[in-house]
């Protein structure tokens, strides 16, 4: 169960040309405090589920975003009780104003149980241009 979580929240997050995301699905996977930190620049950036949400949104609307398709190459889980966090290595083909980039990169999920479900309280990420780079025992 907990394994298949950043599969869903990809599938959450791609989609095609013309298409939209999955909003809704995306914030089933995540506790209401939920928060997305992109730590690729300087300094990181922190932002609530609906903050994301709006900024996809807002990208898509703007035509900055046409497409997102992001997959997983490889995941690892840890479990203590009922927390959990999932290492997974990533690709993501960004279609943008500027063309197409492909990145690679690492999420970091951190979970709780609650409900009777693994719930995301965060996900942080940093990525790479060049898979090469990705090293995650580094």
């Amino acid at each position: 169960m907990l394994k298949e979580i950043p599969a869903k929240v990809y599938q959450a997050i791609s989609f095609e040309k013309d298409g939209s995301p999955d909003f809704d699905l995306l914030a089933s996977c995540f506790i209401e405090q939920g928060i997305f930190i992109n730590n690729k620049g300087d300094n990181p950036v922190i932002r609530s589920v609906p903050a994301y949400i709006d900024m996809i949104s807002s990208a898509m609307k703007s035509g900055i975003v046409i497409s997102i398709k992001e997959v997983e190459l490889s995941n690892s889980v840890q479990k203590y009780g009922r927390v959990a966090q999932i290492s997974s290595e990533y690709q993501l083909r960004f279609e943008g104003q500027k063309g197409i980039e492909t990145r690679y990169g690492v999420n970091l999920f951190q979970l709780v149980y609650q409900n009777d479900h693994w719930l995301i309280s965060s996900m942080c990420w940093d990525d790479r241009v060049d898979k090469s780079l990705l090293a995650l025992n580094a």
